[in-house]
């Protein structure tokens, strides 16, 4: 029908991800080693939808952090990791994520390599 009628069929982009080598998981030697972050998603009664930023040290299985907004900017999960390693615990050796678009900013990529993280 789309041939037919002189219409073009769209083809989809794919999305790209972040060329990282990916590396094996290690399990972490002691506390502080390894932090895990990810985004939890939510909504209120209202319909409004919140975003809620879980930070876990993967030894210990503390939560060190959950921020809730109805956005999260790479600035402000810069900010919630300063605020942490500043009062709480210092800097982790890494930092797990996935590589969804929230951890692909360049905020948080300075941040890392500011920080030797």
């Amino acid at each position: 029908m789309y041939r037919e009628a002189g219409l073009a069929v769209r083809k989809r982009k794919r999305r790209h991800g972040v060329m990282v080598e990916r590396q094996p998981l290690m399990l972490p030697e002691a506390p502080n080693h390894t932090w895990s972050m990810d985004f939890v998603m939510d909504a209120l009664a209202t319909g409004r939808h919140i975003k809620c930023l879980t930070i876990v040290d993967v030894f210990t299985k503390e939560c060190l952090d959950i921020p809730v907004a109805m956005g999260i900017s790479g600035n402000q999960v810069v900010r919630t990791l300063d605020a942490i390693a500043a009062f709480f615990r210092g800097y982790p050796k890494s930092i797990r994520t996935d590589q969804g678009p929230e951890f692909t900013s360049k905020a948080l990529d300075h941040w890392a390599y500011d920080n030797g993280v």
